[in-house]
C-alpha cells in the first residue's frame, strides 16, 4: 500500500503517549477519598478475577477492602459502577480531538489519533493487569456485557454531542444533523471494533504487543472506511460552524 493510500484509510502513525498524569487534588480529604475509592476497586478486581463478576457481592468487596459496606455505596452505585469506574478515562481525548480541529480532514485524522491513543491508556504498565482481569472478567459474565451496551451507546451520544457544538448554527440544518448523527455512529463503531479486539487478546493472555496489533489493525479496518465515507467531498459536513 503506498503512504498516501495508508493515510487515506487509517490513523497516521503517531508518537506512543503516557497515560494522563492524575489530576491534581484539592487536599488531604480529597486525597484520602480517591484512596479509598482505589482500595475499594482494587480488593473488588481482587475477588473479581478469583470468583468471576457474578459470585461477589458489595458487602464481600467492602470487606476485602477493610471498610464498612456503607463507605462502598458513598463511593460507588454499584458493582457494575466499580467495574466500569475507568469508562470514561479515554473521553478528554476524543473531545480534544473534536474541539481542537480546524478543518473536517483534521477532525478525521485527529480522532482516529484519540481513538488509537486509548489503547495506550488501557496498557499502561501500571494498570495491565488490571485491564487484562476487565477484559476476562468482562468475557466471562453475560450481564457485564449486557451493561456494556449502554456504554458505548453513552459514548457514541457523547460524540454526536461534541460534533452538533462544532457545527455551530449549521447544527439546525437537519440534513447536517442527520449526517453528524451518521459519521458519530459509525465512528463509534469503528473503535467498540478495536476495544472488542483489545479484551479477546488481553483475555487470553497474548504479550502487550499483540494485544496492541489486533486491537490497532480492528480500529484501523473500521475506522478507515469511515476515512473513505468521509473524506474527499463529504468531509465538509465535519468542518466547524
Amino acid at each position: 500500500m503506498t503512504p498516501a493510500a495508508r493515510t487515506a484509510t487509517a490513523p497516521a502513525p503517531r508518537a506512543r503517549t503516557s497515560p494522563p498524569a492524575p489530576p491534581a487534588t484539592g487536599g488531604l480529604r480529597e486525597r484520602k477519598r480517591e484512596r479509598t475509592r482505589r482500595a475499594i476497586a482494587q480488593a473488588a478486581f481482587r475477588l473479581f478475577a478469583e470468583d468471576g463478576f457474578d459470585a461477589v457481592t458489595l458487602t464481600r468487596i467492602a470487606a476485602a477492602a477493610d471498610v464498612a459496606p456503607a463507605t462502598v455505596f458513598t463511593h460507588y452505585a454499584s458493582k457494575e459502577d466499580i467495574f466500569f469506574g475507568r469508562r470514561d478515562d479515554f473521553e478528554p481525548m476524543v473531545a480534544e480531538a473534536v474541539t481542537g480541529a480546524a478543518t473536517g480532514a483534521e477532525l478525521l485524522e485527529e480522532l482516529g489519533r484519540a481513538y488509537a491513543g486509548a489503547f495506550d491508556i488501557a496498557l499502561a504498565e501500571d494498570s495491565l493487569e488490571q485491564a487484562r482481569v476487565f477484559s476476562r472478567v468482562l468475557l466471562d459474565s453475560p450481564a457485564l456485557r449486557h451493561s456494556y451496551h449502554p456504554l458505548a451507546h453513552r459514548r457514541r451520544l457523547l460524540l454526536e454531542e461534541l460534533l452538533m457544538e462544532r457545527a455551530g448554527a449549521h447544527a439546525a440544518d437537519p440534513v447536517v444533523r442527520a449526517e453528524l448523527e451518521a459519521f458519530a455512529a459509525l465512528a463509534n463503531t469503528a473503535r467498540e471494533l478495536g476495544f472488542e479486539a483489545l479484551h479477546r487478546s488481553l483475555a487470553a493472555g497474548e504479550p502487550t504487543d499483540r494485544v496492541r496489533e489486533a486491537a490497532e489493525t480492528a480500529l484501523a479496518r473500521g475506522y478507515g472506511r469511515v476515512v473513505r465515507a468521509y473524506g474527499g467531498k463529504g468531509v465538509g459536513v465535519l468542518d466547524a460552524g
